[in-house]
């Protein structure tokens, strides 16, 4: 279980770490490694000012953490650097896979158990509820448990990050500050067509997105306002672009364009269960807003309940009006049962043309 967002959000955590003092404890919890990377090296930074990145002192603790010697180094006052960093990422010591680690005290944190009578992690929150200002405890790890104690003190006591993910209905702003700390903005048509490449993702990769739109800024040079026309130059680049194109030539029932597309993604070599399975959740989204709109759901009723932007919603109803449900049901059927074989041996190409052929009949 993830624990909830009651922490920091990473861009607040910078602010305040610009205007403020250095914490003794940080946590960058999160799945978003976008997130996890700003944050860290914003914190590095921050400690070692113009200490380069090859040169900054950092103790890793990964796995099988030496608590003793976590000690040492918390609590050594370190004579030439004047600051110690000690970075904690080990998994089985943050977040273990069972409910508790060796015997557990209830005087934990009072400083009433010995070290002995303590788990691992009793003893690490004990360590972390006292470390010196010289010195910067990291740790970082992709999820935490909300139940344990552990967390809730982490929560409570230290400087707490949370690194989530980008839901994909906050993507649209999420677009606007980057372009805007590139100098640029993105038109409607832009954001939307970035939708739209994304639309069968929960969780936007942020790190590819902020990677594209520094190329979008460099190819649009002093034009300020970037477009549709822009994203499609860039995103062509993409290994899923090819899935997109011929998903969208699919919809849009171009019987030609997309057995060209096929052929040319069978030319690259392409994996085709994964264009499959792109073209497999686009009909599966048509087909969802379809029956619930039958059921007399409005588009934003629709958005609300399957947590999708309004406009890929409206965009799934008017594809919809394309397609029967029955029609929508095969194809589903189709490809699921292709994607199956094709892990047997079964056929590929030949296969997939005849459902594109049926799709777009």
């Amino acid at each position: 279980m993830k624990a909830k967002s009651t922490g920091l959000a990473p861009d607040i955590f910078i602010k305040q770490l610009e205007n403020g003092n250095l914490p003794t404890v940080v946590c960058i919890i999160g799945e978003e490694p976008y997130y996890r990377d700003l944050v860290r090296h914003a914190l590095l930074d921050k400690i070692f000012a113009d200490v380069p990145a090859d040169s900054r002192d950092i103790t890793v603790f990964d796995e099988k953490s030496d608590l003793k010697k976590l000690d040492t180094l918390i609590n050594t006052y370190p004579f030439f650097s004047g600051r110690t960093v000690v970075m904690v990422t080990d998994k089985e010591l943050l977040n273990p896979k069972t409910e508790a680690e060796g015997k557990k005290s209830k005087s934990v944190g009072k400083g009433k158990a010995k070290d002995a009578d303590l788990s691992k992690q009793e003893r690490l929150q004990k360590l972390l509820g006292d470390v010196p200002d010289f010195c910067t405890v990291i740790l970082q790890t992709e999820k935490m448990d909300g139940r344990q104690k552990f967390t809730k003190f982490l929560q409570k006591e230290t400087v707490y990050v949370d690194c989530s993910p980008v839901d994909s209905r906050y993507l649209p702003a999420w677009l606007a500050r980057q372009a805007e700390q590139r100098g640029g903005k993105l038109d409607r048509g832009a954001i939307q067509r970035i939708q739209e490449y994304l639309a069968v993702v929960d969780n936007p990769p942020l790190q590819l997105l902020a990677s594209e739109m520094e190329k979008i800024s460099v190819f649009a040079g002093t034009r300020k306002e970037w477009t549709a026309g822009d994203v499609d130059m860039l995103f062509s680049a993409l290994p899923e672009a090819g899935a997109f194109a011929l998903s969208n030539a699919i919809i849009a029932k171009d019987t030609i364009l997309a057995l060209q597309l096929l052929a040319e993604e069978r030319k690259k070599n392409a994996y085709l269960p994964l264009m499959a399975a792109k073209l497999l959740a686009h009909l599966r989204n048509i087909l969802m807003v379809k029956e619930c709109g039958r059921m007399g759901e409005s588009p934003q009723q629709i958005a609300a309940k399957i947590h999708k932007a309004p406009f890929l919603v409206s965009m799934w109803q008017r594809e919809g009006t394309r397609f029967t449900e029955s029609r929508l049901r095969n194809g589903i059927q189709s490809l699921d049962q292709m994607i199956e074989e094709i892990g047997l041996g079964g056929r590929q190409f030949d296969r997939m043309e005849e459902i594109i052929a049926i799709l777009c009949a």
